[in-house]
């Protein structure tokens, strides 16, 4: 007996799961990772959301194809990601009725020290490009009062016989008040950039700014009278500069309401798509567009990287060897859902048109399904089909990586007499770290995880793995400096509140390691510099060392460790269920023997019974087995004790 037990846990302690972040493009992080963890685990469970399912899809496939290479190609992920093109921001792909909008987000991430654009440059181009003829006409118009505004001023004004104190008066108030509001209204991007090149940009620009002012100060004299027509112009000078950018407000929020009006659910709320022939022309480029070498868009990328790691085509989820599992946000419902569907309902139809849009052709073909009587709602000529139960990983993380209003959402629907259109969005909504998919009471293994975060501090290390014990200390923290960081913070904790709180119980924290990324590095910052991508993948592949090297030496310790706080944990919710039972056990002991079961609840029964309940015996012996749990405290509780309770499935 002694043995098997050893060999039991001798086998127990080659396999992990693995639970990743989601973080846009900080998923850069995870292959390296994974790959340090594989050296020694096999991968048992893999979950994650948004980013974090592409890189859980991609292990549980390199699981898959692990005696062919699967994790060394996994490796060369990175090296690929880091190669010269911007290989990242190229599978980020526009429809083409999306292209003009796309122009703007591309021409946003633009900078001097990364890419060699100006950001401002880009955008105004972006912004040109993205209107039709009558708007361009508009703000041309507004563009022309603000120039020719101030000189109509000098010229018109005639300050006659205006006392001399108060010409002084509006001079000195002017000199007073504007220096400091222009200052405040300067930008404040850091600039990576530094030297003459750098200050002959800010003075270029800074002259193109009071282009308005020079005829005023060509035709002044040095009178009085027009050094206070020159105050006065100055502050029409920048009253019609914020009127000229309130109108190219108003024009683009316009244009975008009709846009989304017109266009939302065609581009299914999203401009890239994932799927397409984009190719990005001249104009495109002038954006800050990468031009175009070969890379796939988004969704035709990573299908066929499964298909490689894993060494089958076509790969669905029965072709795993590993438990995957994805988060999905049903925006329908406003629910999360795993993926693959595990919740009894009604089953889910699907469009091959609506399909083919975010995922590629074959990826719909591979799926399947029987064609129904219903109708889709977004194409009433399309008949729905049967989604079956075993679905193409390529779709599941299709349907749990996109970012709201940037990756197009996917359609499906119910098979309801008259079906609805559900759309799923990015699975980061509900639960961007779901540390809980794979966590029991009495685990076998640890689930690790791996989790993105910023620097709390200057000396904070890249890495930081949590002592593995019962305190409560250690918790994230980040500086809150500015109504910015703050507004981030409020959105961050509205979506990550449940996942943070259940990182830091006892048995969780010292299993999670966080890699800490800068400001210019992951999250949306598509235009990371190739030496930026290897510098994230080599903190991703220490982040996996730490969790490997901790939970294996000295013959595994530390997961005896492990295990050891899950059962104290453990022993007290048996122990508080066990008060429970022996307290309230008559009152359902009676219950189970007398209550009537109603008629709308008797399809909960295989046989449906014709009185009380059909299992009153067996109810009254558990019942009484848990009120037999010991009731005296245990000496050595952890000090933080979480509530067992009941949860909604996802």
């Amino acid at each position: 007996m002694a043995d098997e037990q050893a060999d039991e846990r001798e086998e127990f302690n080659r396999y992990c799961d693995v639970t990743m972040r989601g973080g846009t493009t900080s998923g850069v992080v995870y292959p390296w990772a994974v790959v340090e963890l594989a050296r020694h685990y096999r991968f048992r469970s893999l979950g994650g959301a948004s980013a974090g399912a592409i890189a859980a899809a991609f292990t549980a496939a390199a699981e898959k194809g692990r005696e062919r290479g699967g994790f060394d190609r996994l490796a060369e992920t990175i090296r690929w990601f880091a190669a010269p093109g911007w290989r990242m921001a190229q599978l980020f792909q526009p429809a083409e009725s999306t292209r003009k909008l796309y122009r703007i987000v591309a021409a946003s991430m633009q900078s001097r020290g990364t890419t060699g654009r100006s950001a401002t440059t880009c955008l105004i181009l972006a912004l040109l490009g993205a209107i039709g003829f009558r708007a361009k006409a508009a703000l041309a118009l507004a563009v022309l009062l603000w120039l020719v505004g101030p000189v109509a001023w000098f010229l018109a004004v005639d300050w006659g016989g205006t006392p001399t104190w108060l010409l002084v008066g509006v001079i000195a108030l002017v000199a007073v008040a504007v220096p400091p509001i222009v200052v405040r209204l300067r930008p404040r991007r850091r600039s990576t950039t530094s030297g003459w090149s750098a200050w002959a940009r800010r003075l270029g620009t800074a002259l193109l700014l009071v282009v308005p002012l020079v005829p005023v100060l060509v035709a002044m004299s040095w009178r009085l009278a027009d050094f206070a027509s020159l105050a006065v112009a100055v502050v029409w000078w920048l009253v019609l500069g914020f009127a000229c950018l309130s109108a190219v407000a108003l024009t683009y929020l316009l244009g975008a309401k009709r846009f989304l009006d017109r266009m939302a659910t065609k581009v299914h709320f999203g401009l890239v798509p994932g799927t397409g022939t984009f190719k990005a022309n001249f104009w495109d480029r002038r954006c800050g567009v990468p031009a175009s070498t070969g890379v796939p868009p988004i969704a035709e990328w990573f299908t066929t990287e499964l298909d490689e790691l894993s060494g089958v085509t076509d790969l669905k989820f029965s072709h795993l060897t590993t438990n995957l599992v994805l988060m999905t946000t049903d925006l329908s419902e406003g629910r999360p859902y795993r993926l693959p569907f595990t919740e009894p309902a009604a089953p889910w139809l699907y469009c091959e048109r609506c399909l083919e849009y975010v995922v590629p052709q074959r990826v719909v073909r591979a799926i399947g399904g029987a064609e129904t009587g219903h109708r889709c709602p977004l194409h009433p000529e399309d008949a729905l089909r049967d989604l079956p139960a075993d679905l193409p990983v390529a779709l599941a993380v299709r349907m749990s990586m996109p970012l709201p209003g940037l990756i197009a959402a996917v359609p499906l629907c119910r098979a309801e007499p008259l079906p609805r259109v559900h759309w799923f969005s990015d699975g980061g909504i509900t639960s961007n770290f779901p540390i809980h998919f794979f966590d029991t009471l009495l685990p076998r293994w640890p689930t690790f995880g791996l989790t993105l975060g910023p620097y709390p501090g200057p000396d904070a290390p890249p890495v930081w793995l949590p002592e593995q014990d019962a305190a409560t200390s250690g918790t994230p923290w980040s500086e809150i400096g500015g109504v910015g960081r703050f507004a981030a913070s409020i959105l961050n904790t509205m979506l990550d509140w449940r996942d943070t709180m259940q990182s830091a119980l006892p048995g969780y924290r010292g299993r999670i390691a966080q890699v800490r990324l800068a400001d210019h590095e992951g999250g949306t910052n598509l235009f990371m510099r190739p030496e930026t991508i290897l510098a994230l993948a080599e903190r991703g592949r220490a982040a996996g060392e730490l969790l490997r090297t901790r939970f294996t030496a000295d013959d595994a310790a530390d997961t005896d460790r492990y295990r050891w706080i899950r059962m104290r944990l453990a022993m007290r919710e048996y122990q508080q269920l066990g008060d429970q039972a022996r307290r309230r056990s008559e009152l359902y002991k009676d219950l189970a023997e007398d209550y009537p079961i109603p008629e709308d609840l008797k399809d909960w029964f295989e046989v449906p019974p014709g009185g009380a309940d059909p299992n009153a015996t067996d109810i009254a012996l558990i019942l009484d087995a848990l009120g037999a749990v010991g009731s005296a405290r245990f000496d050595g509780e952890p000090p933080v004790d979480p509530d067992l309770r009941l949860s909604p499935p996802e």
